[in-house]
């Protein structure tokens, strides 16, 4: 009786075994893609070290250019390759700094010698740095959009949380801001109104714009005027 329990213990067991093994294997689940960011190829890259060597011999040192590639019109539309350049970060009045920026332009279809084309006039960057050197650029450096002051720069900067905070009541009064003004924002540029005042250039994190235009009360800046433009 022992015998025959066990010899058939053994013949389940074995049909299970084969039974595993023949099996059909459960297909994995597909792994992203994990693409890279669009970017210049390798000859365009090239490209541009060729053409700015060969154009900018007065340079000493090129600093590393960033590539950015875009669609014109969407995804169908014509490829835009563009190099950015920037220029040794300076010390400005405390603690701000600035730096300047190149951007250029490729033409494929151009001759070699006339392939890339800078854009004017140059842009410049600020930040604030306390340290005694400007050192590296942070992650999010602020464009200047309009010549300024370098102290009104520095209020700007500084005083540039505060000023948000106080936008966003005149946001709510204004029909093309009230719909984003709960939104998060970041400090993406300073400008300059048609009026004159010094602007704030924002964007939320939905790629929509908010310039708020300030006035200076003695040491504290006030929003004054605010002007809202969808995503892009």
């Amino acid at each position: 009786m022992v015998k025959g329990l066990a010899a058939a213990a053994a013949i389940l067991m074995t049909a299970m075994a084969v039974g595993t093994m023949t099996a059909p294997l459960a297909h994995a689940a597909p792994a992203g893609d994990g693409a890279s960011p669009r970017t210049a190829t390798p000859d365009e890259q090239s490209s541009f070290f060729d053409w700015y060597n060969a154009t900018h011999q007065q340079t000493t040192s090129l600093l590393r250019p960033q590539f950015t590639v875009k669609k014109e019109g969407g995804r169908k539309g014509k490829r835009l390759v563009t190099a950015i350049v920037d220029g040794p970060a300076v010390r400005a009045v405390l603690p701000l700094c600035r730096q300047p920026r190149t951007l250029f332009d490729l033409d494929p279809r151009a001759p070699k010698a006339a392939r890339w084309t800078e854009r004017t006039p140059a842009q410049t960057l600020v930040w604030i740095e306390h340290q005694r050197q400007c050192g590296a650029q942070p992650d999010t450096p602020i464009l200047l959009h309009a010549p300024l002051a370098e102290m009104d720069m520095l209020m700007l900067l500084q005083q540039h949380p505060t000023v948000l905070g106080n936008a966003r009541l005149l946001m709510a009064g204004n029909s093309a801001c009230a719909p984003s003004r709960s939104r998060g924002y970041r400090l993406t540029g300073l400008d300059r109104a048609k009026d004159g005042l010094p602007v704030l250039v924002f964007e939320n994190d939905i790629a929509g714009e908010a310039r708020v235009s300030v006035r200076r009360s003695r040491n504290e800046l006030q929003p004054w005027a605010v002007v809202c433009a969808p995503p892009r």
